[in-house]
């Protein structure tokens, strides 16, 4: 009886440190394609055979974990591993990364460490700022990701580089319907920003209209009276449901804000003729460096 005793408790033990993991991984996501370590299956290097002392590390096996498709990439790097920081209005360069912001503020979106460089450029992996932050790549500005680590297994940087490679297309339920509406802004409603913002971006639920967009897009600076700012809109390359406002000047420390007119035949409306149905303004400040 008592050796049965004491061949029970491992089992006991085991079962709830496995239920413990399971409603942990629950808090950061669907936890699917990802190991114990939280990282994507592409980078498990526990499926890999052990290295020999004082060898590098094997790589682990690819898994179909994780493919080369934005949902993939979303559901099991973005959401479980990124949004720990990369999310709501603290969001590091207000660049938020979950499901609902993402592809509208990476796609075609010039990163705010290096303005010259697009967080995804469609097509080139390479001169894709997102890829040189995962590899820490010489020319980025601070600090590789995930922040602190773990980092990314090579093998799961390929997967998302491939799907750039592809084009950066979007997940099949990108597609909208009815009136236009806002689906993010970079920078985040009320949110502080650090000089220099060079960029502004808007997420559209579809694509709109260009020809509307100048007379139906301002920037104000708010701080005193409301005064109109002179900015070139544009939609992001390869992403035509983000508009990209790019200042003819640099933003002094300050307060924003930014209007899409809605409502009425002035409204900005999308290719397809579906109007924004309100105006939409989300403010910001900038701060000195």
């Amino acid at each position: 009886m008592a050796d049965q005793f004491y061949r029970t408790i491992p089992r006991i033990v085991a079962t709830a440190l496995a239920l413990g993991t399971a409603v942990l991984n629950g808090c950061a996501g669907s936890g699917a394609g990802l190991d114990a370590n939280g990282n994507p299956l592409t980078s498990a290097l526990a499926s890999a055979p052990a290295s020999a002392p004082g060898s590098a590390p094997s790589s682990a096996p690819a898994s179909t974990g994780l493919t080369a498709d934005f949902q993939s990439i979303q559901d099991n790097v973005f959401t479980p591993i990124c949004t720990r920081c990369h999310s709501g209005a603290g969001a590091p360069e207000g660049l938020q990364l979950d499901a609902a912001h993402s592809y509208a503020l990476l796609v075609g979106v010039p990163s705010a460490e290096v303005p010259s460089v697009l967080r995804v450029d469609p097509g080139n992996p390479t001169a894709s700022y997102l890829i040189q932050k995962l590899e820490d790549s010489s020319g980025i500005v601070g600090a590789q990701m995930p922040f602190g680590g773990p980092y990314l297994a090579q093998s799961t940087i390929d997967v998302i580089a491939q799907w750039i490679t592809n084009g950066a297309p979007p997940p099949p339920s990108a597609a909208a319907t009815g009136a236009l509406a806002v689906t993010s802004t970079g920078p985040v409603d009320h949110s502080a920003i650090t000089a220099p913002l060079t960029t502004i971006a808007v997420g559209l639920s579809r694509e709109p209209d260009v020809s509307l967009l100048n007379s139906t897009v301002r920037l104000q600076e708010i701080s005193t009276q409301p005064v109109d700012l002179p900015v070139l809109i544009a939609p992001a390359s390869g992403n035509p449901a983000t508009v990209l406002m790019t200042p003819l000047a640099p933003l002094l420390p300050g307060s924003y804000r930014v209007t899409l007119r809605g409502g009425g035949a002035a409204a900005l409306s999308a290719i397809d003729g579906e109007s924004l149905p309100a105006d939409f303004s989300f403010t910001f400040t900038v701060d000195k460096p």
